[in-house]
């Protein structure tokens, strides 16, 4: 009988855990697997408080259901009857300019009649079309690419916000083909944006009811539902308070050397921890390979929840939420109300804002205490929504080097580094600094390492 061969995950959040689940639930004859969490609790930036009628999420809030090998994961755990879709009245979404509120139209006519762009702004977004395209295939970033396209005024007031929300980035560091590769695809093969969409409709695509790549979805009672269930299945295999320190390569075969007890010897090693922190594991293995994880920099970054009364707030909040240019006086990067989207974040009577503040154009804010962060986040939202009391519910986590920043030249670094690791047979890397940041990304990640994993073992799976 063949010796099952020992594999060693590091790091418990979603990436972790995913590569757990893949490997337990497909492999489970083949191999003997660890994960190990320098933490005493497991799910990285994703957890959830429940106080109070309160549902609030720690760092992401949900994923878009566009992505089939996730949806595949959340029912092999069992969880298709908890999973919670957005209301439909989330699919309304607002930027915040000239101290109001306009909502983003699909519909191209009403879109030129709202307040969003100046005309001339206007004007130049429908230009769009005859805008030759990029000559060559260099990287640049989104803003670069955003003014080349729509011009100044649509990048300052929609795509500078819109990548504020959702890497707490700044457009003019990041790289366009690592954040949004479909775009680079678009001008590449239709020259124009407008065209590729038109395309698109044409050939039949659908718009999910929150974006145009899916619907927001989550989880009755929090997103850290999916943490709490992989956790109660996998315990067994799961090891926390126990860091890894160091991995060296030992013949065909890999030792983890940990912040307490002896080293231990592993076939293979998945590395899901961020890059900052692998950094320093693999520095006396490979100070190349150390290099080019250092070079992944991460902002940080504040989420404050507040809960109001209904009665107290002048807007009626339905829709997704706001972002805000960088441009309007304002500190706070946008808010979601999280209450209108998921019915069950607040407690009857109350709603639930969820704001985001610091990020790579604001880098101290999440240093900010609590009493300064609430402050600022109510005389904001005071102004914006018409608030007329202080919350009732206040709720705030702080990421220190929260978000991975793809910025320019990221498409190139992490070919090297995939050309490094050539070198290291075993040796594997999953999380939210290669590829995508979403919790769908992180997910297709770790499923293309265990497949690796399995490939070079010839691991079979089991009958289900």
């Amino acid at each position: 009988m063949t010796e099952k061969k020992k594999i060693a995950i590091i790091g418990g959040g979603i990436s972790g855990l995913s590569a757990l689940h893949f490997i337990r639930y497909r492999y489970p004859k083949s191999c003997d697997v660890r994960l190990y969490e320098k933490d005493s609790r497991l799910g990285g930036t994703i957890g959830t408080d429940r106080i109070n009628g309160f549902v609030s999420d720690w760092g992401s809030n949900g994923f878009l259901n566009k992505v089939p090998l996730t949806l595949q994961m959340v029912s092999e755990l069992g969880l298709d009857d908890m999973l919670y879709p957005a209301h439909p009245s989330a699919e309304k979404r607002f930027i915040y300019r000239n101290k109001k509120l306009h909502e983003i139209h699909a519909s191209p006519p009403k879109f030129m009649r709202s307040q969003i762009l100046t005309v001339g702004g206007r004007m130049r977004l429908a230009m769009e079309p005859f805008i030759p395209k990029k000559k060559d295939d260099s990287d640049e970033s989104i803003f670069d690419f955003a003014k080349r396209r729509i011009g100044r005024d649509a990048a300052e007031h929609m795509i500078v916000p819109m990548v504020s929300g959702v890497y707490g980035g700044d457009a003019h560091k990041l790289s366009l083909e690592a954040c949004f590769p479909i775009m680079v695809e678009m001008e590449r093969e239709y020259g124009s944006l407008f065209k590729a969409l038109l395309a698109k409709k044409k050939a039949g695509s659908k718009a999910g009811p929150a974006g145009p790549s899916g619907r927001l979805t989550s989880f009755k009672n929090g997103l850290a539902t999916i943490i709490e269930t992989m956790h109660d299945k996998y315990k067994d295999f799961i090891v926390t308070g126990r860091g890894v320190k160091k991995i060296a390569r030992n013949g065909d075969k890999y030792t983890l050397e940990f912040d307490s007890g002896s080293p231990e010897i592993f076939d293979a090693v998945i590395c899901a921890a961020p890059a900052y922190a692998a950094t320093d594991m693999v520095a006396g293995m490979d100070k190349e390979m150390s290099e080019v994880l250092r070079s992944i920099p991460y902002v940080s970054i504040a989420v404050v929840c507040s809960g109001y009364k209904k009665e107290d707030i002048a807007h009626d909040l339905a829709g997704f939420g706001f972002l805000i240019p960088r441009n309007q006086d304002k500190r706070i990067l946008g808010t979601i109300w999280s209450s209108s989207i998921f019915t069950d974040r607040s407690p009857e009577g109350m709603v639930q804002l969820r704001t985001m503040i610091g990020g790579a154009t604001d880098p101290g804010a999440a240093e900010l205490s609590d009493g300064e962060l609430a402050d600022i986040t109510h005389r904001e939202l005071g102004d914006i929504l018409g608030i007329s009391a202080k919350p009732g519910y206040l709720r705030i986590f702080k990421w220190s080097r929260g978000i991975p920043q793809f910025t320019v030249g990221h498409p190139a670094r992490m070919r090297k580094f995939h050309n490094i690791l050539q070198k290291y047979p075993g040796l594997y890397f999953t999380g939210n600094a290669y590829k995508g940041v979403s919790l769908n990304d992180c997910i297709v990640r770790s499923d293309e390492v265990v497949g690796e994993l399995a490939g070079r073992f010839d691991f079979q799976p089991v009958a289900k």
